[in-house]
């Protein structure tokens, strides 16, 4: 029997009142960017779930700021799109400066977001306190439950299943949780991994960040200027934060002299008013200061990120640095990843060996991502840019293909298994809409203009494994999705008689790239596809990040 037992972050908290046994298929723990992400999908594929968190609520510092175009994209899928903009706004810009008063500002990225070229959702700026109540509210919507202020305080794994232990840290009520399986999203010191046993491997608490949220009146030296943020000398940086009608401010710079404190009149409240006043060039500025933290920026991962039926996710697997905020959107996609999987194995219509791909593909994910943040932040010319990493990841090819390395360039998209389906704008009779559109809860099944054969044949074999799928055939005559430019066979690199099934998350599974013989078996072809739609023998890439052969 495979078992694992933990404490808390606060193992003194005791229990003095059993209240009762929750059956539930899924225990989350951590109710932060990860874990409520994790509840809205899994919700979104009908698994029910528990989130606690020993927080008693949603934080107030804006923690991490950039929504990737590809978390943006997975909030389309959900129906999340419309509420995500409410609460954020466009990039408009880095800037260089001496000061904020200064006459001009210079330029150090392009004039519009790139990514909006190949992808329907496109990068946004939106604060985390100001997202996650949205995915808390549609959490509760779909069914989820979420309690904040309770803890887990130790599990035990079983072959059947998890039990574990929560108590309310306000009553000491504790509670009983039997699960099918329990996710970790409890943060960087994740309990869970401890418990576990699992090690983390690279950098902690080095350097050392200071970051202060503030309100004030900058209208005086911005003279009508937005920016998302200016970089000042000494890599000091000021963020825009919160929203037009409601501007907020933050002040974050590397190296910071305090491990922590409270923002009031003592050393640490003199110090931020001295640089809040030096790099707005407002010496007589009076700041409305909300919050003040102090942190070290970590760049570690975890050894692995299953064990039996524990997953972990986000800061729990990986904790990045904030430079081009990829750990908070690494999080999303690891629960988006993992949600279908769970389903499909939830629902009878997987094995269980379909959950050991998530290791395999976001172990490879992360451990790529990382380095290239920590090279990012050296000024190593090997980094990458932030959409290759979130628009242009491979997982190994479900196929047994060859292996094509962890990146390509997602503005020059292959179609290839195991890549990101390609982003294009279809006609349709209500309007144009994204292929990525077509992504619901199963898979789909795309096939060229003269591909009208894999439409019955998917549909059948879909149907006696018990697999949802949708079928749909891009251009050609009678058909409801017109490809205006015919681009679509060459964005997914197959013919016009071929096909490509893409699975719930939005990756290529198969790609048949010619028109099948008239005595091919296509519906064997795609039930064999079904039946293995990751890779599952490929080791995942653990500590591939510390081995690159540039020092960071």
């Amino acid at each position: 029997m495979n078992t694992a037992t933990g404490s808390g972050p606060n193992p003194h908290t005791a229990c003095v009142t059993e209240t009762g046994t929750v059956h539930v298929p899924v225990l989350v723990v951590g109710g932060s960017l990860s874990g409520l992400s994790a509840a809205v999908l899994l919700s979104h594929h009908g698994v029910d779930c528990l989130v606690v968190e020993r927080r008693s609520g949603i934080g107030n510092h804006p923690r991490s700021r950039v929504l990737t175009a590809r978390s943006g994209e997975v909030f389309r899928a959900i129906g999340l799109e419309p509420a995500i903009d409410a609460v954020s706004c466009r990039p408009s810009g880095w800037f260089q400066a001496r000061t904020l008063a200064d006459a001009t500002y210079t330029r150090l990225d392009p004039a519009e977001d790139p990514s909006t070229r190949i992808s329907p959702a496109g990068s946004r700026l939106c604060d985390q306190n100001r997202l996650e109540p949205i995915l808390l509210a549609d959490a509760r919507r779909r069914g989820a439950r979420v309690l904040f202020g309770w803890e887990l305080t130790d599990f035990v794994q079983e072959p059947h299943g998890v039990t574990a232990r929560i108590v309310d840290r306000a009553t000491g009520w504790c509670r009983t949780v039997r699960c099918s399986y329990l996710l970790a999203a409890d943060g960087t010191r994740s309990p869970v991994r401890e418990a576990l046993g699992i090690e983390l491997h690279g950098r902690r608490g080095e350097p050392r960040f200071l970051s202060a949220v503030f309100a004030a009146d900058l209208d005086p030296v911005l003279r009508g200027r937005r920016p998302t943020a200016v970089v000042f000398p000494g890599r000091e940086v000021l963020f825009a934060r919160g929203t037009p009608r409601a501007p907020l401010w933050e002040y974050g710079m590397p190296d910071s002299p305090f491990a922590a404190g409270a923002c009031d009149d003592g050393p640490l409240g003199r110090f931020v008013l001295d640089r809040l006043r030096r790099v707005t060039g407002l010496p007589g500025l009076e700041p409305d200061v909300r919050s003040v933290l102090s942190w070290g920026a970590s760049a570690v991962m975890a050894d692995r990120l299953r064990e039996g039926r524990v997953f972990l996710l986000g800061d729990a697997a990986h904790t990045m640095p904030v430079i081009g905020g990829l750990g908070g959107n690494t999080g999303i996609q690891d629960a988006h990843n993992l949600a279908w999987k769970i389903a499909a194995v939830l629902r009878g219509s997987a094995d269980g060996r379909l959950l050991d791909s998530y290791d395999v593909e976001r172990s490879r994910v992360a451990a790529h991502t990382l380095w290239h943040v920590l090279a990012t932040a050296r000024g190593l010319p090997q980094a990458l840019h932030p959409e290759t990493l979130q628009l242009g990841c491979l997982y190994p090819d479900p196929g047994g293909g060859p292996d094509n390395g962890p990146c390509e360039d997602p503005y020059r998209p292959t179609g290839r298994p195991g890549s990101r389906a390609p982003h294009l704008w279809l006609a349709h009779d209500r309007g144009r809409v994204s292929v990525l559109d077509l992504f619901r809860t199963g898979f789909t099944l795309l096939a060229g203009s003269l591909g009208q054969r894999w439409l019955p044949a998917g549909t059948r074999a879909a149907a006696v494994l018990g697999v949802p799928l949708a079928a749909h055939r891009i251009g050609g005559p009678r058909s409801a999705l017109r490809d205006p430019h015919g681009t679509f066979p060459a964005l997914y690199g197959i013919e016009p008689g071929g096909a490509v099934l893409v699975r719930p998350d939005g990756y290529v599974a198969r790609r048949w790239v010619t028109a099948p013989h008239p005595r091919t078996d296509l519906e064997s072809a795609v039930r064999e596809a079904l039946e293995r739609p990751a890779a599952l023998s490929q080791e995942p890439a653990r500590s591939a990040v510390w081995a690159q052969p540039h020092r960071l």
